[in-house]
């Protein structure tokens, strides 16, 4: 074999790794847009069942936080997706209460039963399904499991296409 056939089986191979990449994100693409429909569609059944001033943007809490941060570095072009954890939640929702810094050698308040209740009962639920009330339709349920699932093929989604852009890149090289 000669130098030139070995490039073109080269050019052929990263070709082959190319497409092979495109067909799993034209499939992953069409689960996702799927998972969108279904989840927006549970959405409307819920506000259908549950009543369209029970379920808006007027019952969502002022102290929200996102279930998901993203990341991307845009060097290396690395994706990064973590969702919240609870005890993470629980961290900063204590160092905003304490106000910074912690006070030692303080005498403990006694606090009766009653005032108890009342801090425990004025926290937010970690879950935004609660912001409705305890009892939410299953609509509402299947809706944001559907757009949690879609969430985890999105980021699969970019990760793909960043990895066609740098297929591509390299074909382009080897095919100049």
């Amino acid at each position: 074999m000669d130098k030139s056939s070995l490039e073109l089986q080269q050019a052929d191979d990263e070709l082959l790794s190319l497409l092979d990449v495109f067909a799993e994100y034209q499939q992953l693409q069409e689960a996702a847009n799927g998972g969108l429909k279904r989840g927006y569609f549970d959405l409307a059944v819920a506000k259908r069942t549950a009543g369209y001033r029970w379920i808006s943007p007027d019952m969502y809490s002022g102290r929200a936080r996102a279930i998901a941060t993203v990341a991307v570095d845009e060097a290396s072009g690395t994706i990064t997706y973590t969702p919240r954890t609870p005890s993470a939640t629980n961290n900063a929702d204590k160092s905003e209460q304490s106000g910074g810094l912690r006070k030692r050698g303080a005498k403990p308040k006694t606090v009766n039963n009653d005032e108890k209740n009342e801090n425990e009962t004025r926290k937010v639920s970690d879950d935004p399904l609660l912001w409705f009330g305890m009892l939410v339709p299953p609509a509402l349920k299947d809706a944001q499991t559907q757009f949690t699932t879609t969430l985890d093929q999105l980021m699969r989604l970019a990760d793909l296409k960043q990895q066609l852009a740098h297929k591509l890149d390299a074909l382009n090289i080897t095919l100049a």
